[in-house]
C-alpha cells in the first residue's frame, strides 16, 4: 500500500522525466535550495502551488523574456491542475476510491476504468509537457531551461524524501493499545 502511494507521487511528477533526459542527471547534485513544505499535508492542487513558487523563486530568467516565460509557466501549472482535477472527476464519476484499489479491494470494471484513465491521464500530460517545452525553449536560453528541469526535479525528490519520512514516521509511531473487554 505504501509502495502504491510512492508511485502516485511519481506519477505525479512523471513528465518530470519525460521532459529532459538531463533532469534525472541532474537529480543527483546537491546544490539545489529546500522547498519550504508547509506544516499541514498540502492537496495536489497546494503542491503545484509549492512547485510554482519554488520555482520561481530559484530560477533567473533574462529580464527580456521573464514576464512572458512566468506567464507560460502559470498557464502551464493551470493546465496540469485541469488535468489532474479531470482524472479525479473521473474517478469519482465511477465512485472509484484510490484507497479501494490500493487495498486490492477493487473490481475488474473498477480497475479496467482505472487503467484507462490513467493512460488518458499520461498522455495529456506529455502532450503539455511537450508543447511546453517547445513554447519554453524560444523564451529561455538553453543554460535557463536546464535550469528549470533541474529546479522541477530536485522539487520532485525532494517531494518524495518528504513523503518517505512521513511514511516512516507514521511506522514508528506506537499505535495506542485496543481497549481489552472484561
Amino acid at each position: 500500500m505504501k509502495r502504491l502511494s510512492l508511485i502516485f507521487v511519481l506519477s505525479l511528477f512523471v513528465w518530470a522525466f519525460t521532459a529532459s533526459p538531463v533532469a534525472a542527471q541532474s537529480a543527483t547534485k546537491s546544490n539545489s535550495p529546500t522547498v519550504k513544505f508547509p506544516s499541514e499535508k498540502p492537496d495536489f492542487q497546494g503542491i503545484l502551488q509549492l512547485k510554482f513558487n519554488y520555482i520561481k523563486e530559484n530560477l533567473t530568467v533574462s529580464d527580456k523574456n521573464a514576464e512572458k516565460f512566468w506567464a507560460l509557466y502559470e498557464k502551464y501549472i493551470t493546465e496540469e491542475k485541469n488535468i489532474h482535477a479531470s482524472f479525479k472527476k473521473a474517478m469519482d464519476s465511477k465512485g472509484i476510491k484510490r484507497e479501494t484499489l490500493k487495498e486490492g479491494k477493487g473490481t475488474e470494471e473498477q480497475i479496467s476504468f482505472y487503467l484507462n484513465q490513467k493512460m488518458i491521464f499520461k498522455d495529456k500530460m506529455y502532450q503539455l509537457d511537450k508543447n511546453f517545452y517547445n513554447e519554453a525553449k524560444v523564451l529561455l536560453s538553453s543554460k535557463e531551461l536546464y535550469d528549470f528541469y533541474h529546479l522541477e526535479q530536485s522539487f520532485k525528490d525532494q517531494c518524495t524524501k518528504r513523503q518517505q519520512q512521513a511514511q516512516m514516521a507514521k511506522k514508528q509511531t506506537p499505535q495506542p493499545a485496543a481497549p481489552q473487554k472484561k
